[in-house]
């Protein structure tokens, strides 16, 4: 099975001031996260298509879930058309930033950290899905340029990948993915990932 990457500029001042304790709340009663849906359409899209969301909204969902919820509630925060993910290099990258051992949760810049709301992991498409907050993504930058040149260097277990990568192919994803992050620094954002 393959797992594409998907990466996106997250809000994540709004998510946490405004979206997070929609989610909270709707852990106990979806028709919180119903009516708030309903009461300010125009900021969400289809999580599925990117399309806005219409008056006519809950048809494109064959059920209505939590987690079907969250996924709409989160597009609050991004553009689900804009992906800067890593496609299947993520996986390279990964490993090779783990292999370096720079950072105290080595999957935390690929990946990200688990979102949840009210003890609910929150993973729509059930693969994954992980946040990098915008006061963070600073540091995370300054240690994946740092360590450019260690990365290049790098001898990943090649029994922990899950798809072939050389060095030439892994350094461009790096170089992509610290694109991503100063992307996220510039526009003042965090970064969401999902799979």
């Amino acid at each position: 099975m393959s797992m594409e990457h998907k990466a996106f500029l997250f809000d994540t001042d709004k998510f946490y001031a405004e979206i997070k304790p929609v989610m909270e709340d709707s852990v106990k009663n979806t028709e919180v996260a119903h009516e708030y849906i309903n009461s300010h359409l125009d900021e969400f899209q289809s999580p599925y298509t990117g399309e806005p969301l219409e008056e006519d909204w809950e048809d494109e969902f064959d059920e209505l879930t939590l987690q079907v919820y969250f996924d709409i509630l989160l597009t609050a925060c991004y553009d689900v058309e804009d992906d800067r993910g890593l496609a299947d290099m993520w996986d390279a990258v990964n490993e090779v930033i783990k292999s370096l051992d720079i950072f105290k949760e080595g999957s935390v810049p690929v990946t990200g950290r688990e979102i949840e709301a009210d003890g609910v992991t929150v993973d729509p498409g059930m693969e994954g899905m992980g946040l990098i907050d915008r006061d963070e993504a600073e540091a995370i930058l300054e240690v994946l340029k740092d360590n450019r040149d260690a990365a290049e260097d790098a001898e990943p277990d090649p029994e922990e990948m899950l798809y072939e990568a050389d060095p030439e192919e892994w350094m461009e994803a790096y170089d992509d993915l610290c694109t991503l992050y100063e992307d996220a620094l510039g526009e003042k954002k965090g970064l969401l990932f999902t799979f």
